[in-house]
């Protein structure tokens, strides 16, 4: 599933997550730049977490591991496996 990819990306770059009835919500503990929210329907969002201000959204795992990538420092390895195994 789509949400499952999603938790694999944010638990590889050090978030904690938070499951709820529509998906989760991500914070690094160490880390106050950023909060990830994922719904299951694919739809996610990447905020400040000082300001709340939206810093990146999208659908779908190919624009999630585009903005992991760039704003979590995802290694291009772990992407493109991530890209394999939950390939459509």
């Amino acid at each position: 599933m789509l949400i499952d990819a999603m938790r694999i990306v944010a638990r590889e770059t050090g978030f904690t997550l938070i499951d709820h009835a529509f998906g989760f919500t991500a914070l690094r503990e160490n880390d106050d730049r950023h909060l990830l929210f994922c719904l299951s329907t694919g739809e996610w969002s990447i905020c400040d977490s000082r300001t709340a201000e939206l810093i990146a959204n999208g659908f779908g795992l190919g624009s999630f591991l585009v903005a992991a990538r760039r704003y979590f420092d995802l290694p291009s390895e772990t992407a493109e496996a991530v890209r394999r195994e939950y390939a459509a």
